[in-house]
């Protein structure tokens, strides 16, 4: 069961995310799905990547989830989504990455929030 904390942190990186692409022109493509589903492939992708999983495993892996969702969607389509996303949400990979790493070295929830939050919000380049 997620905490309503945990639930925080992936709202915080899937937002986040939506914000870097036109996700109405994706939201449009998939019309007849519900947008917490949409809100949970774009998590898939971000995942996917902070996992270490290649482009063309989360694809397929997208593609079969759509599918047994019941909406038909070409592979091409998919593979479009998910092309440039690597580069488009690598803040977003790395705050996924982050936020496996401390948790399983045993950081709170709030901590983990807080340095998600800072890095999403007030990026800094060094």
């Amino acid at each position: 069961m997620q905490t309503k904390t945990e639930y925080l942190i992936w709202d915080k990186i899937v937002c986040s995310a939506k914000g870097r692409f036109d996700a109405e022109l994706y939201a449009n493509k998939f019309k007849n799905m519900n947008p917490e589903l949409f809100d949970k492939l774009i998590l898939h992708i971000i995942v996917g990547f902070a996992s270490g999983e290649d482009h063309d495993t989360i694809a397929i892996n997208l593609h079969n989830e759509i599918e047994h969702l019941g909406i038909d969607v070409r592979e091409g389509v998919i593979d479009t989504i998910v092309s440039d996303k690597h580069v488009l949400f690598s803040s977003e990979i790395y705050a996924a990455y982050l936020t496996f790493s401390m948790l399983e070295d045993g950081n709170s929830e709030a901590e983990v929030l807080g340095y998600v939050t800072d890095l999403l919000e007030h990026p800094q380049i060094y």
